[in-house]
Protein backbone atom coordinates (compact mmCIF):
# COMPACT_ATOMS: atom_id res chain seq x y z
CA UNK A 1 0.00 0.00 0.00
CA UNK A 2 2.87 2.15 0.38
CA UNK A 3 4.78 1.81 -1.91
CA UNK A 4 7.63 -0.97 -0.34
CA UNK A 5 6.55 -3.75 -2.34
CA UNK A 6 7.02 -4.41 -6.01
CA UNK A 7 4.17 -4.45 -7.83
CA UNK A 8 3.77 -6.23 -11.00
CA UNK A 9 4.13 -4.89 -14.18
CA UNK A 10 0.93 -4.09 -16.33
CA UNK A 11 0.11 -7.07 -18.61
CA UNK A 12 0.38 -5.09 -22.11
CA UNK A 13 3.66 -5.29 -23.86
CA UNK A 14 4.63 -3.45 -26.93
CA UNK A 15 8.18 -5.18 -29.04
CA UNK A 16 9.90 -2.92 -31.23
CA UNK A 17 12.74 -3.02 -34.00
CA UNK A 18 13.49 -1.83 -37.14
CA UNK A 19 11.49 -4.08 -38.60
CA UNK A 20 8.16 -4.93 -36.75
CA UNK A 21 5.67 -3.94 -33.91
CA UNK A 22 4.38 -6.73 -32.03
CA UNK A 23 1.78 -6.18 -29.15
CA UNK A 24 0.83 -8.83 -26.35
CA UNK A 25 -1.62 -8.62 -23.31
CA UNK A 26 -0.58 -11.56 -21.27
CA UNK A 27 -3.14 -12.20 -18.32
CA UNK A 28 -1.98 -13.64 -15.14
CA UNK A 29 -4.11 -16.48 -13.53
CA UNK A 30 -3.85 -19.29 -11.46
CA UNK A 31 -2.07 -21.56 -13.76
CA UNK A 32 0.08 -19.35 -15.00
CA UNK A 33 -0.12 -17.03 -18.23
CA UNK A 34 -2.94 -16.57 -20.97
CA UNK A 35 -2.03 -14.69 -24.02
CA UNK A 36 -5.34 -12.82 -24.83
CA UNK A 37 -4.44 -10.86 -27.46
CA UNK A 38 -1.19 -10.42 -30.08
CA UNK A 39 -1.36 -8.12 -32.75
CA UNK A 40 2.09 -7.07 -35.26
CA UNK A 41 2.75 -5.12 -38.33
CA UNK A 42 5.75 -4.68 -40.53
CA UNK A 43 7.71 -1.20 -39.32
CA UNK A 44 7.45 1.09 -42.73
CA UNK A 45 11.01 1.10 -44.24
CA UNK A 46 13.29 3.26 -43.32
CA UNK A 47 11.35 4.21 -40.50
CA UNK A 48 14.54 4.75 -38.59
CA UNK A 49 18.40 6.54 -39.10
CA UNK A 50 21.08 3.77 -39.07
CA UNK A 51 23.54 4.20 -36.11
CA UNK A 52 25.36 1.94 -33.77
CA UNK A 53 23.28 2.30 -31.42
CA UNK A 54 19.97 2.88 -33.28
CA UNK A 55 19.29 5.79 -34.86
CA UNK A 56 16.23 8.58 -34.12
CA UNK A 57 12.97 8.46 -36.66
CA UNK A 58 12.91 9.96 -40.13
CA UNK A 59 9.42 11.08 -40.01
CA UNK A 60 8.12 11.14 -36.68
CA UNK A 61 4.44 12.45 -37.80
CA UNK A 62 4.14 9.27 -39.83
CA UNK A 63 5.28 6.94 -37.26
CA UNK A 64 2.97 8.14 -34.90
CA UNK A 65 0.35 7.24 -37.26
CA UNK A 66 1.67 3.78 -37.61
CA UNK A 67 1.69 2.91 -34.02
CA UNK A 68 -1.78 4.44 -33.87
CA UNK A 69 -3.23 1.83 -36.19
CA UNK A 70 -1.56 -1.09 -34.34
CA UNK A 71 -2.81 0.02 -30.90
CA UNK A 72 -6.46 0.61 -32.32
CA UNK A 73 -6.39 -2.26 -33.29
CA UNK A 74 -5.86 -4.14 -29.95
CA UNK A 75 -8.10 -1.96 -28.22
CA UNK A 76 -10.52 -2.84 -31.26
CA UNK A 77 -13.95 -4.73 -31.39
CA UNK A 78 -14.17 -8.45 -30.90
CA UNK A 79 -13.96 -10.96 -28.81
CA UNK A 80 -10.21 -10.34 -27.78
CA UNK A 81 -9.93 -6.73 -28.09
CA UNK A 82 -8.22 -4.98 -24.98
CA UNK A 83 -10.23 -1.63 -24.51
CA UNK A 84 -8.88 1.14 -23.27
CA UNK A 85 -4.70 0.50 -23.29
CA UNK A 86 -3.38 3.32 -20.91
CA UNK A 87 0.34 1.70 -19.60
CA UNK A 88 3.06 -0.90 -21.46
CA UNK A 89 6.07 -2.09 -20.90
CA UNK A 90 8.58 -1.62 -24.14
CA UNK A 91 10.93 -4.23 -25.58
CA UNK A 92 13.44 -2.89 -27.96
CA UNK A 93 16.76 -4.95 -29.84
CA UNK A 94 19.71 -5.19 -27.69
CA UNK A 95 21.91 -3.23 -30.46
CA UNK A 96 19.40 0.32 -28.74
CA UNK A 97 19.73 -0.47 -25.76
CA UNK A 98 23.17 -1.77 -24.56
CA UNK A 99 24.22 -2.40 -21.44
CA UNK A 100 27.72 -2.44 -18.81
CA UNK A 101 28.45 -2.73 -15.26
CA UNK A 102 30.30 -0.76 -12.70
CA UNK A 103 31.81 -0.75 -9.56
CA UNK A 104 30.02 2.23 -7.10
CA UNK A 105 30.55 3.09 -3.40
CA UNK A 106 27.15 4.73 -3.00
CA UNK A 107 24.06 5.83 -5.36
CA UNK A 108 22.55 9.51 -4.44
CA UNK A 109 18.94 9.29 -3.59
CA UNK A 110 18.24 12.90 -5.86
CA UNK A 111 17.82 12.18 -9.46
CA UNK A 112 20.07 14.63 -10.38
CA UNK A 113 23.15 14.09 -8.66
CA UNK A 114 22.37 10.41 -9.56
CA UNK A 115 22.68 10.80 -13.02
CA UNK A 116 25.83 12.60 -13.32
CA UNK A 117 27.29 9.96 -11.25
CA UNK A 118 26.03 7.65 -14.06
CA UNK A 119 26.97 9.47 -16.72
CA UNK A 120 30.64 10.07 -15.19
CA UNK A 121 30.18 6.39 -14.65
CA UNK A 122 29.29 5.27 -18.15
CA UNK A 123 32.33 8.01 -19.61
CA UNK A 124 34.89 5.77 -18.88
CA UNK A 125 33.34 2.76 -20.37
CA UNK A 126 31.45 3.81 -23.93
CA UNK A 127 32.91 4.69 -26.59
CA UNK A 128 29.40 7.24 -27.22
CA UNK A 129 28.52 10.46 -26.40
CA UNK A 130 27.14 9.94 -23.22
CA UNK A 131 25.50 13.35 -22.93
CA UNK A 132 23.11 12.21 -25.83
CA UNK A 133 22.19 8.81 -24.12
CA UNK A 134 19.63 8.08 -21.65
CA UNK A 135 21.04 5.93 -19.18
CA UNK A 136 19.54 4.24 -15.87
CA UNK A 137 20.87 1.51 -13.36
CA UNK A 138 19.87 -1.56 -11.06
CA UNK A 139 22.00 -2.64 -8.19
CA UNK A 140 23.29 -6.17 -8.70
CA UNK A 141 25.21 -8.75 -6.71
CA UNK A 142 29.03 -7.54 -6.22
CA UNK A 143 31.65 -9.61 -7.47
CA UNK A 144 33.29 -11.65 -5.16
CA UNK A 145 37.24 -9.54 -6.03
CA UNK A 146 35.95 -5.65 -6.73
CA UNK A 147 37.29 -2.84 -5.08
CA UNK A 148 34.13 -0.88 -4.14
CA UNK A 149 31.60 -2.00 -2.70
CA UNK A 150 28.31 -2.08 -4.62
CA UNK A 151 27.43 -2.73 -8.35
CA UNK A 152 25.35 -1.67 -11.14
CA UNK A 153 24.12 -2.71 -13.87
CA UNK A 154 24.26 -0.15 -16.31
CA UNK A 155 21.74 0.65 -19.23
CA UNK A 156 22.06 3.54 -21.97
CA UNK A 157 19.92 4.11 -24.99
CA UNK A 158 19.75 7.34 -27.73
CA UNK A 159 17.91 9.64 -25.63
CA UNK A 160 16.21 11.16 -28.84
CA UNK A 161 15.17 7.64 -30.67
CA UNK A 162 13.48 6.16 -26.89
CA UNK A 163 11.99 9.91 -26.57
CA UNK A 164 10.01 9.47 -30.05
CA UNK A 165 9.27 6.30 -29.78
CA UNK A 166 7.47 7.47 -26.60
CA UNK A 167 6.07 10.51 -27.61
CA UNK A 168 4.36 8.15 -30.46
CA UNK A 169 2.62 5.79 -28.05
CA UNK A 170 1.50 8.80 -25.59
CA UNK A 171 -0.51 10.42 -28.27
CA UNK A 172 -2.63 7.70 -28.49
CA UNK A 173 -2.76 7.70 -24.54
CA UNK A 174 -0.40 4.94 -24.36
CA UNK A 175 2.10 5.42 -21.70
CA UNK A 176 5.35 3.53 -22.21
CA UNK A 177 6.57 2.81 -18.19
CA UNK A 178 9.44 0.93 -18.96
CA UNK A 179 12.03 0.25 -21.78
CA UNK A 180 13.89 -2.79 -21.55
CA UNK A 181 16.22 -4.78 -23.70
CA UNK A 182 15.40 -7.68 -25.45
CA UNK A 183 18.20 -10.19 -23.68
CA UNK A 184 17.03 -8.75 -20.21
CA UNK A 185 13.15 -9.24 -20.69
CA UNK A 186 14.22 -13.09 -22.25
CA UNK A 187 15.67 -13.46 -18.94
CA UNK A 188 12.46 -12.60 -17.10
CA UNK A 189 10.53 -14.80 -19.25
CA UNK A 190 12.56 -18.25 -19.05
CA UNK A 191 12.22 -20.41 -16.21
CA UNK A 192 16.04 -21.77 -14.96
CA UNK A 193 16.01 -24.40 -12.71
CA UNK A 194 17.70 -23.26 -9.54
CA UNK A 195 21.22 -24.31 -8.76
CA UNK A 196 24.45 -23.18 -7.01
CA UNK A 197 25.95 -22.74 -10.51
CA UNK A 198 25.39 -20.24 -12.84
CA UNK A 199 23.35 -20.45 -16.37
CA UNK A 200 23.45 -18.59 -19.20
CA UNK A 201 20.72 -17.15 -21.97
CA UNK A 202 21.67 -16.75 -25.11
CA UNK A 203 19.52 -14.80 -27.48
CA UNK A 204 20.35 -14.56 -31.86
CA UNK A 205 19.18 -11.80 -33.51
CA UNK A 206 19.98 -10.15 -37.02
CA UNK A 207 22.43 -7.76 -35.90
CA UNK A 208 24.23 -10.11 -33.55
CA UNK A 209 24.03 -11.82 -30.33
CA UNK A 210 23.71 -11.64 -26.70
CA UNK A 211 25.16 -14.14 -23.69
CA UNK A 212 24.01 -13.31 -20.26
CA UNK A 213 25.30 -15.12 -17.38
CA UNK A 214 22.76 -15.32 -14.49
CA UNK A 215 22.89 -16.86 -11.06
CA UNK A 216 19.67 -16.76 -8.89
CA UNK A 217 17.73 -14.80 -12.31
CA UNK A 218 19.65 -12.00 -11.95
CA UNK A 219 22.81 -10.92 -14.92
CA UNK A 220 26.20 -11.35 -13.89
CA UNK A 221 27.28 -10.62 -16.77
CA UNK A 222 25.87 -9.15 -20.03
CA UNK A 223 27.81 -9.04 -23.55
CA UNK A 224 26.29 -8.03 -26.63
CA UNK A 225 28.11 -8.79 -29.92
CA UNK A 226 26.91 -7.25 -33.10
CA UNK A 227 27.68 -8.79 -36.28
CA UNK A 228 29.52 -6.33 -38.15
CA UNK A 229 29.72 -5.18 -42.23
CA UNK A 230 27.52 -8.61 -43.24
CA UNK A 231 30.20 -10.55 -42.03
CA UNK A 232 30.41 -14.16 -44.15
CA UNK A 233 29.21 -17.44 -42.35
CA UNK A 234 33.03 -19.01 -41.70
CA UNK A 235 34.57 -16.06 -40.24
CA UNK A 236 31.13 -15.46 -38.04
CA UNK A 237 31.91 -19.09 -36.45
CA UNK A 238 35.67 -18.16 -35.28
CA UNK A 239 34.41 -14.91 -34.20
CA UNK A 240 31.90 -16.15 -32.29
CA UNK A 241 33.39 -19.04 -30.92
CA UNK A 242 36.65 -17.48 -29.49
CA UNK A 243 34.28 -14.75 -28.59
CA UNK A 244 32.76 -17.48 -26.15
CA UNK A 245 35.72 -18.89 -24.83
CA UNK A 246 37.15 -15.39 -23.82
CA UNK A 247 33.59 -14.95 -22.12
CA UNK A 248 33.78 -18.54 -20.24
CA UNK A 249 36.95 -17.40 -18.78
CA UNK A 250 35.26 -14.68 -16.86
CA UNK A 251 33.31 -17.19 -14.70
CA UNK A 252 36.86 -18.43 -13.97
CA UNK A 253 38.69 -15.51 -12.96
CA UNK A 254 35.74 -14.33 -11.01
CA UNK A 255 34.28 -17.31 -9.75
CA UNK A 256 36.41 -20.34 -9.51
CA UNK A 257 35.40 -23.71 -9.23
CA UNK A 258 31.43 -22.13 -11.13
CA UNK A 259 29.39 -24.92 -12.94
CA UNK A 260 27.43 -23.40 -15.77
CA UNK A 261 24.43 -25.30 -16.76
CA UNK A 262 22.30 -24.65 -17.80
CA UNK A 263 22.48 -22.97 -21.30
CA UNK A 264 19.16 -21.44 -23.05
CA UNK A 265 19.39 -20.46 -26.77
CA UNK A 266 17.03 -18.34 -28.48
CA UNK A 267 17.78 -18.40 -31.79
CA UNK A 268 16.12 -18.34 -35.68
CA UNK A 269 14.91 -22.44 -36.48
CA UNK A 270 16.88 -22.36 -39.37
CA UNK A 271 20.04 -21.27 -37.20
CA UNK A 272 19.66 -23.35 -34.38
CA UNK A 273 21.19 -26.50 -34.63
CA UNK A 274 24.56 -24.42 -35.94
CA UNK A 275 24.45 -22.17 -32.79
CA UNK A 276 24.35 -25.20 -30.87
CA UNK A 277 27.12 -26.41 -31.73
CA UNK A 278 28.55 -23.03 -31.80
CA UNK A 279 27.86 -22.83 -27.77
CA UNK A 280 29.24 -26.86 -27.09
CA UNK A 281 32.94 -25.64 -28.28
CA UNK A 282 32.84 -22.18 -26.79
CA UNK A 283 31.42 -22.56 -23.79
CA UNK A 284 31.86 -26.22 -23.10
CA UNK A 285 35.33 -27.43 -21.16
CA UNK A 286 37.19 -30.91 -22.39
CA UNK A 287 34.70 -33.26 -21.39
CA UNK A 288 32.98 -32.19 -19.30
CA UNK A 289 29.37 -31.69 -21.24
CA UNK A 290 26.39 -28.19 -20.55
CA UNK A 291 22.74 -28.33 -20.95
CA UNK A 292 21.95 -26.58 -23.98
CA UNK A 293 18.22 -26.22 -24.16
CA UNK A 294 16.44 -24.14 -27.18
CA UNK A 295 13.82 -21.75 -25.42
CA UNK A 296 10.42 -23.17 -25.61
CA UNK A 297 7.24 -24.01 -23.79
CA UNK A 298 9.44 -26.13 -21.54
CA UNK A 299 11.37 -23.00 -20.31
CA UNK A 300 8.61 -20.62 -20.05
CA UNK A 301 6.29 -20.37 -17.49
CA UNK A 302 2.60 -21.91 -18.14
CA UNK A 303 1.71 -19.99 -20.91
CA UNK A 304 -1.95 -20.42 -22.92
CA UNK A 305 -2.80 -18.83 -25.80
CA UNK A 306 -6.22 -17.63 -26.92
CA UNK A 307 -5.51 -16.80 -30.62
CA UNK A 308 -6.33 -19.10 -32.86
CA UNK A 309 -2.73 -18.91 -34.65
CA UNK A 310 -0.25 -19.06 -32.08
CA UNK A 311 2.72 -16.31 -32.76
CA UNK A 312 5.97 -18.10 -32.80
CA UNK A 313 7.59 -18.36 -29.03
CA UNK A 314 10.31 -16.35 -30.12
CA UNK A 315 8.15 -13.33 -31.20
CA UNK A 316 6.57 -13.48 -27.82
CA UNK A 317 8.74 -14.46 -25.16
CA UNK A 318 11.00 -11.21 -24.51
CA UNK A 319 7.17 -9.33 -24.32
CA UNK A 320 6.07 -12.59 -21.64
CA UNK A 321 9.73 -11.03 -19.66
CA UNK A 322 8.51 -7.61 -19.62
CA UNK A 323 4.92 -8.22 -18.37
CA UNK A 324 6.67 -11.27 -15.79
CA UNK A 325 9.08 -8.52 -14.42
CA UNK A 326 7.93 -6.45 -11.28
CA UNK A 327 8.69 -2.87 -10.49
CA UNK A 328 9.42 -1.39 -7.14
Amino acid sequence: MLGYDPVPAPPHAFSLDGHRLRYGQFVRDRQGFRLRNFRQAAVPPDSFHSGLLGGPLRDPAAFTAFVGGVVQGAQGAGTRGTGNIRDASLVVPDAWLRVSFSEITDVPRQAEPRDEVLRWKLRRLVPFRVDELRVGAAEVEPLPVQEEPRRLLLGFGVEQLLAQVEDAFAAHHVRIGRITSSSLALLSAVDIPATDGFSAVVQVEPEGYTLIFARGGEPVLHRYKPFTGGMPAGPQVAFVTRDLKLTRNFLHEHFPGSTLDPVLLLAPPEEEQNWMERLREGLGEGTTPISIIPIDGRTLPSLRSEDPVAPPWREIAPMLGAVRQEVA
